[in-house]
């Protein structure tokens, strides 16, 4: 089984960031594992939503990207990766489409309760400078410790702006306690045991439109490497006072995540051994597959306000 490493951000020497709403444009390569996820209109795609690379088959995300989507319409999206400006996809990008999409099961879209998805990638993808995957927070980390923590997407840069961004915009931000969160002038009770609660109580930087999906990355003062905290969910307006971005704890999720690929795993290595022995009785050539996940060097960490879906507006 190939081993692979995470976190990984080769054209980043220092192994840190740079410095969404309020954010400053990302160089090319900052964050490897940020994906575009788009749907097709006329005559090109169009940025929907963010997500982040798990390994060469698979990308987290946001369940509610999918919302009210028919199937046959989501299996002509496309998944793009290593880019930067989105106009200008250059020879280090590589595009796929969906061959699968598995939301969580018990997924609410009322409240945005269990708002995780997994997307299986038609094509395995190769890693390069520009392209590599995540690192996930392990059970026995603190997330609430880890004080360098940033946003990454090419959602609004501004509330109420008409299309996304075309460069990847990055912005630091505080991970902020659920309580303050939850308190009368925040969000009232309505962020749960399953949220992170992330940006500034004055407001001015923040996820929007377009970046749900997309990663909320942090990591310790003396860490080596960014693992994704968080999915981008929900929020009040975006860079509001006293209405941070609500995401997704891939921590509260890791086992759900592993068990479901590890899963799909399993069943594509059934339905493929299948193939081969009926391939085999009629002398055709036979083929393997070699679904590899990897996730331990992930240092794997364990876990009535209307929410407002940070997916970029759809156009039909």
């Amino acid at each position: 089984m190939l081993q692979l490493s995470c976190g990984n951000r080769p054209l980043v020497e220092d192994q840190r960031g740079s410095r969404v709403v309020g954010g400053i444009d990302a160089l090319p390569g900052n964050w490897p594992w940020l994906v575009s996820i788009q749907y097709p209109t006329d005559d090109h795609y169009e940025h929907l939503c963010g997500g982040s690379i798990l390994n060469n088959q698979w990308v987290l995300t946001a369940a509610h990207c999918f919302k009210n989507e028919e199937e046959e319409t989501i299996y002509s999206w496309r998944l793009v990766f290593g880019a930067n400006q989105l106009s200008d996809l250059g020879p280090e990008t590589q595009v796929r489409g969906i061959e699968n999409l598995i939301v969580h099961e018990h997924y609410d879209p009322e409240i945005e309760r269990n708002d995780v998805a997994l997307i299986n990638i038609a094509e395995p993808i190769a890693f390069n400078d520009y392209t590599q995957p995540a690192c996930l927070p392990g059970k026995t980390s603190d997330v609430l410790s880890m004080t360098d923590c940033y946003i990454g997407g090419w959602g609004d840069i501004e509330e109420g702006a008409d299309e996304p961004s075309d460069i990847l915009q990055e912005a630091r931000v505080d991970l902020i306690p659920l309580a303050r969160c939850n308190s009368s002038h925040w969000y009232n009770g309505a962020v749960q045991f399953y949220n992170l609660c992330a940006g500034y109580e004055m407001g001015g930087i923040d996820s929007c439109q377009g970046d749900s999906g997309g990663p909320l990355m942090c990591k310790g003062s003396t860490a080596k490497f960014f693992s994704v905290v968080g999915i981008t969910s929900w929020g009040s307006g975006c860079a509001q006072l006293q209405s941070p971005g609500i995401y997704t704890s891939t921590q509260y999720f890791l086992e759900w995540i592993i068990q479901t690929l590890t899963d799909e795993g399993k069943s594509k290595s059934k339905t493929r051994k299948r193939k081969s022995i009926d391939k085999a009785q009629d002398n055709e050539e036979t083929t393997a597959l070699h679904f590899t996940f990897n996730i331990t060097q992930a240092l794997l960490l364990k876990p009535a306000h209307k929410p407002t879906k940070r997916h970029a507006k759809r156009v039909s």
